[in-house]
């Protein structure tokens, strides 16, 4: 696996989504989905940010510096030629696994499977041809159907099941999670 840190964040681009560098300017994105209720519900750790400048400081400082210390890969999703809509990740980077995890979410404007589809697949592109990543691993709550038959759509296969896998940022309630994983002859 090449390290995150010897490598320039690219942009990439299906023709009409792309994944790229979060930038400040993508605050009132991050600020709204750090507030929307699915996304707090079926994400961990999404902290709502108290306001406009408190995303900007989150988008300065965070990104950045996790892929400097190689430790994950954040980007912007935008459709077309306007602002951001979403955020792509790859997290959990295992070097000697060749392996990460991969996760999206989208504002509600957003959330189709066409964009879905098209960042998630990016994001997984990214890792195995940018990274050298073998393996892509992604994890949806039992109840979050729409997340796991975008993963199906693009060659994830269902691995597992795993109880009370994680907790709700919203209701820290414990979710049930169905496992899936990805190899890159398998991404369509």
């Amino acid at each position: 696996m090449r390290l995150l840190s010897a490598l320039p964040v690219p942009t990439l681009t299906d023709g009409q989504i792309c994944i790229r560098r979060p930038e400040v300017d993508d605050a009132a994105t991050v600020l709204a989905g750090s507030r929307d209720p699915l996304v707090r519900e079926f994400m961990q750790g999404v902290i709502p940010h108290r306001d406009m400048a408190e995303a900007r400081r989150w988008l300065a400082e965070v990104p950045g510096a996790l892929w400097a210390r190689d430790r994950a890969a954040y980007f912007s999703v935008v459709v077309g030629d306007g602002p951001s809509v979403g955020w792509a990740e790859l997290v959990d980077l295992r070097p000697a696994e060749g392996a990460a995890e991969a996760s999206i979410w989208l504002l509600p404007q957003a959330r189709s499977l066409k964009v879905a589809s098209s960042a998630l697949r990016l994001i997984c592109r990214f890792g195995f041809e940018g990274l050298g990543l073998r393996h892509i691993d992604a994890y949806a709550a039992r109840d979050n159907m729409p997340v796991q038959v975008v993963g199906a759509y693009i060659g994830f296969r269902r691995a597992g099941y795993r109880p009370g896998l994680f907790r709700s940022s919203r209701t820290q309630t414990l979710h049930d999670a169905v496992h899936a994983t990805l190899q890159p002859e398998d991404l369509c």
